[in-house]
């Protein structure tokens, strides 16, 4: 066979081949999608948000299936941290893996994390945690700090905080069913300042007080 026929029968090859994968991949059934699952949704309503977003119906073509348009579409969600999507070309398994971002508190009538960043979370209620009010989210972000480097015992009694700036915070708590309101002053000597408000709370002439002043812990007031 002469040189230049035995080039055009494989180029034909080639050309054939190339042409069926892409029949087989694009317009045959084969390679369709059969399943898909989201993971990570931390709410039923945050699961439903997602598979909406999505919108990839079951007979859909895996090759048309974009998962950088679909991460794209995704990460548009603030509650979403990161989402990763991955195509299973023998089972025809679309997996959509999404990190969520974590309260931290409620602030401001959404949720935010303790990066600052500031989300509703569909669905998400009744969680144990405190209510920050602060002018700016980075502000928020201290009051967290705060809350969280608090012991247990005493954190658990923290309901609410509030904050004018990153050195002068305002604890709400409640303590054997009183209400306690405490200025706290700046995030730093913690332990002291637990010592000293236990102590005044055990005084039975301060059995009616309603705030406490601790910003100054070696002077504190009452009232």
């Amino acid at each position: 066979m002469p040189r230049v026929s035995r080039f055009s029968v494989a180029t034909s090859v080639v050309v054939a081949l190339f042409a069926g994968l892409v029949y087989l991949f694009a317009w045959s059934s084969i390679f369709s999608v059969s399943t898909v699952t989201v993971s990570g949704a931390p709410t039923p309503d945050s699961q439903s948000e997602v598979i909406a977003l999505v919108n990839i119906a079951p007979g859909e073509k895996l090759a048309r299936v974009e998962p950088r348009a679909i991460a794209t579409r995704i990460d548009s969600i603030d509650w979403v941290n990161s989402v990763d999507i991955s195509r299973h070309w023998l089972s025809g398994h679309v997996e959509i893996a999404v990190t969520p971002r974590v309260p931290a508190a409620y602030f401001n009538g959404s949720t935010i994390d303790s990066t600052g960043k500031v989300f509703l979370l569909p669905g998400f209620a009744g969680a144990n945690l405190p209510t920050v009010s602060a002018a700016h989210p980075k502000i928020g972000v201290a009051a967290i700090a705060l809350f969280q480097s608090l012991p247990e015992t005493f954190k658990s009694q923290v309901t609410s905080l509030s904050a004018r700036d990153s050195s002068s915070f305002l604890l709400h708590l409640t303590i054997d069913g009183r209400d306690l309101r405490i200025a706290w002053g700046k995030n730093e000597k913690t332990a002291l300042k637990i010592q000293v408000i236990n102590a005044l709370i055990a005084l039975p002439e301060n059995k009616n007080i309603k705030r406490i002043d601790i910003s100054a812990p070696h002077a504190p007031i009452v009232k």
